[in-house]
């Protein structure tokens, strides 16, 4: 079953009752409104407005059920992730499994993540009927263990000067549109990725490329990269809206339609599942290969 995503952008009051999350709006709003929706369907709460008040008891329901809570920072974008401590009966096993790989079985699987993200690029300017794919396909091909020459910089670069081929687009954490919308997509990615690997039994903590002292997710980082193309297709291909202004504020339209990237099809597998659904297809399938009962990642590819 695919989880649902919640937005609270407004003051209110979130707790929990009989199984039930419940959202109260504030008396400031006008008239009281009271909506409340079963947690075991829930797969991530998203608070935007820091007038919103919460539980711990809720945070702790919402915990155990595996939901994911982000919360924003002043800038309206995911600043802060809660996640469960541990997610999987087997987490102990899957764990000494992760930290005990080899730096050769990380290389491979690191080749197998650049080399899917980079025809995943591809597709993504076929879709959008830009140039470029052939030449990806190409650089691919060239991915060694590891990555030691770094063929995914040099995809990146072609990949973006492919979808602006009149340049004045740099990517950039503070750049201007379309980068407030990617970033916001590639947050939320991020999040859904870190929710599913925890609930594969694995620690985010330590990667099979990623590494930073600074940084309590680089395995999601890791293992996310095959997935940007599907924000950058839901973005840069398929929605007006971000094409129509130049204004690197995101409206409520806008955040609304790039939430929709955790329902998106994509086929993995040989099987056709919500975005959402394949994240869990692919930490499985990664915690196989650190058990050593398989060699490759199963990751997404876009619908024909």
């Amino acid at each position: 079953m695919i989880k649902r995503t919640l937005f609270f952008g407004s003051p209110g009051y979130l707790h929990c009752e009989l199984s039930q999350l419940v959202y109260e709006s504030s008396p400031q709003q006008g008239e009281k409104l009271k909506k409340t929706v079963p947690i075991e369907d829930l797969g991530f709460v998203i608070i935007e407005s820091p007038q919103i008040t919460i539980t711990t008891a809720c945070i702790q329901t919402l915990a155990e059920n595996n939901t994911a809570i982000v919360f924003c920072n002043a800038s309206h974008m995911p600043g802060s992730l809660l996640l469960p401590m541990s997610g999987h009966t087997l987490s102990q096993k899957h764990i000494e499994a992760q930290l005990s790989a080899t730096d050769a079985l990380k290389g491979r699987l690191w080749k197998q993540t650049v080399s899917r993200k980079i025809l995943n690029q591809g597709e993504c300017l076929i879709r959008g009927h830009r140039e470029g794919s052939d030449l990806l396909k190409r650089l691919s091909e060239k991915v060694k263990n590891g990555d030691p020459e770094n063929v995914e910089a040099r995809a990146a670069k072609i990949y973006f000067k492919s979808h602006f081929p009149l340049g004045g687009f740099t990517r950039e954490r503070f750049g201007e549109m379309p980068n407030s919308p990617l970033n916001y997509g590639y947050a939320i990615l991020r999040a859904a990725m870190a929710r599913a690997l925890i609930g594969s039994g694995l620690t985010c903590l330590t990667g099979i490329h990623h590494c930073n002292q600074y940084n309590s997710y680089v395995l999601a980082d890791d293992i996310m990269e095959p997935y940007r193309p599907f924000v950058d297709d839901l973005i840069l291909n398929e929605n007006p809206l971000f094409a129509s202004t130049n204004d690197s504020v995101l409206t409520k339209e806008m955040k609304a339609n790039i939430l929709s990237l955790l329902t998106l099809d994509v086929m993995i597998d040989n099987m056709r599942r919500p975005l959402m659904n394949a994240l869990s297809y692919t930490t499985a399938s990664l915690v196989r290969c650190f058990l050593k009962e398989e060699n490759l990642i199963s990751y997404p590819i876009f619908p024909q």
